[in-house]
């Protein structure tokens, strides 16, 4: 008898759109970036070929800050990336679950003195209430029926006139409806966060994570339930006990990425990147073609100082993934805060050309084209359309982060009136004091009427 198996896949999808972007030729010393918007457009100047193989970058990186969400390579100051931390297994963000698909050990019917099993064919050996059960668990697809399922395993399990062989079958049974219970329970969790109902997701999310508990109770070899209690725990905040738990299902399952994949994002929020490197690197050999895991190694090495390999694993991911904005994205913040300004201003594009309205993106490009301390990448007017660009994809009320950006952009701009009102909103939207501190330094800068500029990648 198999254990029942889910037959669709679930994820929940996150991502941005709009716009569109050129990019053309001017006469041979030059190439320009196009943003083009309704009735407006905005240019970055680029390098030429040669002047771009001449160019130096730096030997030591600004620390980045990890994520379990998406991995931060550059931040301008304050930014914030677009946050998503409960997804089913798109990476590099830790999946909140991952569907049961094991098969349970052989079925009722096993000779108790010999241990071998019956000639008779399975279905013939299985008791009916044990195969009504398990047909009930194949067809279950809700809590309540999930419910039923456990409470009759309970049943079979506690009726000591049972064989031992379907007793032990039937906790493998309720093992596996309890771990499928807190996945269901967790997918709808994350909906619930989708549409801003924090408190029920959280209580949902502990029922979850008890879910997972007693799978582990029943069957503690149920490698899928610790993977799950894993994330449940990091989802809390809980990260060295999530580590513990995803370290015992690689115990158990030495193959299985997520494990990690996942157990690396925890290192990378200890700020462990030594480990998180290594687990990455696991990661990789067993799925040498997922350009997640490129990139959340690339922002682990960057982050622990060794840049080169930084920039060919984000390198390697934009191979893999030539239409993923997100790593094109990625890969420009990480060239802008070495000072690759080139490098940095073609991934951008490359980014806006496939989702043009990631205010994440827009932002950081903004950023770059108000403060770049090099004149042929600096242009004031495009990066205040850009940054007002990025107001406007953000949807909602900007972020201090954002209204900073903005604010810095005008008085690159020379408009430093409308800067300092920009900027004195987002000290009023965010209660960051570190933020709070930077913004009101650059206000203070553009109160004697001068712009900030970045001082470049830091020697």
């Amino acid at each position: 008898m198999l254990e029942p198996v889910q037959k669709q896949p679930v994820s929940h999808p996150f991502r941005f759109h709009l716009g569109y972007l050129w990019l053309g030729s001017l006469p041979q010393n030059a190439t320009w970036i196009c943003l083009v918007v309704p009735l407006t457009y905005s240019t970055i100047a680029l390098t030429t070929l040669d002047e771009a193989r001449g160019q130096t970058s730096g030997s030591g990186p600004t620390p980045a800050k990890p994520s379990l969400t998406q991995p931060a390579t550059f931040q301008s100051p304050g930014s914030v990336k677009v946050s998503g931390t409960r997804s089913n297994g798109v990476r590099s963000n830790a999946p909140r679950t991952s569907w049961d698909e094991q098969v349970a050990p052989a079925a009722p019917g096993i000779s108790e003195q010999t241990k071998e099993p019956s000639e008779q064919p399975i279905s013939d050996r299985v008791a009916p209430d044990l195969q009504a059960l398990y047909d009930r668990a194949q067809a279950a697809s809700s809590v309540l029926e999930y419910n039923s399922v456990i409470e009759n395993c309970r049943t079979v399990i506690g009726d000591n006139t049972r064989l031992s062989s379907e007793r032990a079958y039937t906790k493998r049974l309720l093992s596996w409806a309890a771990n499928r219970r807190g996945e269901l329970r967790s997918d709808i969790a994350g909906k619930m966060v989708a549409s801003q109902q924090f408190e029920d997701a959280e209580k949902l999310d502990r029922s979850a994570a008890e879910d997972f508990q007693l799978s582990i109770q029943f069957d503690p070899g149920r490698w899928r339930a610790y993977h799950n209690l894993g994330i449940a725990r990091a989802l809390t905040g809980n990260m060295d006990e999530a580590i513990e738990l995803f370290s015992k299902t690689i115990e158990l399952n030495p193959k299985f990425v997520d494990a990690f994949n996942n157990r690396g994002e925890m290192h990378a929020r200890n700020r462990n990147w030594k480990q998180a490197i290594v687990d990455f690197g696991k990661a990789i050999e067993l799925s040498p073609g997922d350009s997640g895991l490129h990139r959340a190694r690339a922002t682990a090495l960057f982050s622990n100082g060794d840049t080169e390999a930084a920039l060919a694993d984000f390198q390697n991911a934009m191979k893999l993934a030539p239409e993923s904005a997100e790593t094109a994205s990625e890969y420009a913040d990480t060239c802008q805060s070495l000072g690759r300004w080139k490098d940095a201003a073609e991934a951008y594009q490359k980014s806006l050309k496939l989702a043009p309205s990631n205010p994440q993106t827009l932002q950081n490009a903004a950023w770059m084209m108000a403060t770049c301390p090099e004149d042929f990448y600096r242009n004031p007017e495009a990066a205040v359309k850009t940054a007002e660009r990025a107001v406007r994809a953000a949807g909602i009320a900007p972020s201090a982060s954002l209204l900073h950006v903005l604010g810095v952009s005008q008085a690159s701009n020379g408009d430093f009136d409308t800067a300092i009102a920009t900027l004195n909103e987002a000290i009023q939207t965010t209660t960051d004091p570190s933020l709070r501190r930077e913004i009101g330094e650059h206000r203070a800068l553009f109160q004697r009427k001068r712009p900030f500029f970045q001082s470049g990648p830091q020697k």
